[in-house]
């Protein structure tokens, strides 16, 4: 047993030395398989980058080939460009110069043209500048026609002075309304009709007898109430009344009236002194207490009595100022209207006087146009032809050049590539000794076998230890 058991112990060193030997077997192979790899493949790079540069020789001799037949192709279109502008460009100048003795009798025709093209439409500035202005002064000539029939609304009495002014054919001596009659001053009308008060919507009548025959005939009616206004001679004086400030007015100088109303509102405006504002007024009654001051807004200041306020409804003397003025204005715009329709008419005579001459020289240009028509258009296809030819020649030149440039670069590519190829194939490719790799691997054949070998006398004599064991 102790035999067996040496023999086993003999056979297990054999077999880790049989694997040492194996391992180093198995490096040293690898080793030399992966040097013999690396070989290979640099053969075959080498090999693959003589074809590729065989290739690119090939291909830059190919180009440079077609660039010289491109250069020729071009260089023979070039010649034919060259003449094609030359002619065209002969025959050109030839026509020109029968060109040049028209020109002069067309700028003739073009001056009167412009002439008259020019006095037309400076008419026709003139005429469309009158027409706006027309119709300015008719938009404001229907305005004023519009205000005016406003305000006349408002003069429309609805009550007893209103039914008096209807029936000035029935009662005798009714002259019409204050307002009516009354021309104030632009600026005081507003201070007149508070300097009147009531009287300023009243009723203008010849006498006494007048305002009673009024007064029954509104009674008899049940027409309402009237206040009136009487006609008569004289009235008080002003020689006596205090000298005013600058600014301020009697309200008696500011007015017109019929001379039979003159001593009616001279009574009514007795020492009524109209004043810018209430400060000067209140300084004016101090200093003369007899005065009565109307300011323009219609204040009214006295020593024992005053009157104002906001602004209430316009007396009839006010919107009868508006009315007059608004007729007044109507009339201007009225006028203004008339007087530029008919120089409208007058500008249209010029202008179609004017159009005539334009037509005519228009006329004269079409007849030499038509004449040099056919000139016109064969100079116009001469001159295409002459910078179409010019143009194409200019493009086959850049062409050319580009061409012999690309030829050049060609060239000179294909010197480097030529030495490139020349040099690589005069290293040639060499292929790798694979003799230390086939003793390599037969070595490691060896090895693995005698590691078997030496598995197998182990395992043999271990059965063999086994089975003494058992008998024993």
């Amino acid at each position: 047993e102790q035999e067996i058991l040496a023999e086993v112990a003999t056979h297990r060193d054999g077999l880790e030395a049989a694997i040492a030997a194996r391992l180093a077997a198995e490096e040293s192979s690898a080793a030399e398989d992966r040097r013999v790899s690396n070989l290979l493949r640099a053969a075959a790079d080498r090999r693959e980058g003589l074809a590729r540069l065989h290739g690119q020789v090939n291909a830059v001799k190919s180009r440079s080939s077609a660039a010289a037949e491109e250069i020729g192709r071009l260089q023979a279109s070039l010649d034919g460009a060259r003449d094609r502008a030359t002619r065209a460009q002969r025959e050109f100048t030839a026509l020109e110069t029968q060109v040049a003795g028209l020109d002069a009798g067309e700028e003739g025709l073009d001056a009167e043209h412009e002439t008259a093209a020019a006095l037309l439409a400076e008419i026709e500035v003139r005429v469309a500048a009158l027409k706006e202005e027309a119709s300015a002064a008719e938009r404001e000539r229907v305005g004023l026609v519009a205000r005016k029939d406003a305000l006349e609304l408002g003069l429309t009495r609805r009550d007893g002075a209103g039914a008096l002014l209807a029936a000035a054919d029935v009662v005798s001596g009714v002259l019409g309304s204050v307002a009516a009659l009354v021309s104030v001053r632009p600026g005081f009308e507003t201070a007149v009709a508070a300097a009147l008060g009531g009287a300023a919507d009243a009723v203008a009548v010849a006498d006494a007898s007048a305002a009673l025959a009024a007064i029954a005939h509104l009674k008899a009616g049940e027409l309402g109430r009237a206040g009136m206004v009487l006609g008569s001679a004289g009235g008080p004086g002003a020689d006596s009344w205090p000298r005013l400030p600058e600014g301020a007015a009697y309200a008696v100088d500011v007015i017109e009236c019929p001379d039979a109303l003159r001593p009616a509102l001279s009574t009514l405006l007795h020492q009524t002194a109209l004043v810018d504002d209430l400060s000067v007024a209140r300084t004016l009654v101090a200093a003369h207490p007899e005065l009565t001051a109307v300011t323009r807004e219609g204040d009214v200041l006295g020593v024992h009595f005053a009157r104002g306020g906001s602004s209430d409804q316009p007396s009839m003397i006010e919107v009868q100022a508006a009315v007059d003025d608004a007729a007044a204005r109507l009339a201007e715009a009225t006028a203004t209207g008339e007087r530029l329709t008919f120089e409208i008419a007058r500008a249209d005579a010029e202008r179609a006087d004017a159009q005539r001459r334009v037509d005519v020289a228009l006329a004269k240009l079409h007849e030499s146009d038509a004449t040099m028509a056919a000139i016109a258009e064969e100079l116009g296809h001469l001159g295409a032809q002459a910078r179409a030819a010019s143009q194409e020649a200019t493009r086959i030149e850049e062409a050319i050049n580009a061409a012999h440039e690309a030829r050049e670069r060609e060239l000179i590519g294909l010197a480097e590539l030529e030495q490139r190829l020349s040099l690589a194939e005069e290293s040639g490719v060499e292929e790798p000794d694979v003799t230390e790799r086939e003793r390599l691997g037969e070595a490691l054949k060896a090895t693995r076998q005698g590691e078997l070998d030496a598995r197998l006398a182990l395992r043999t004599a271990e059965e063999r230890a086994r089975a003494l064991s058992g008998r024993a």
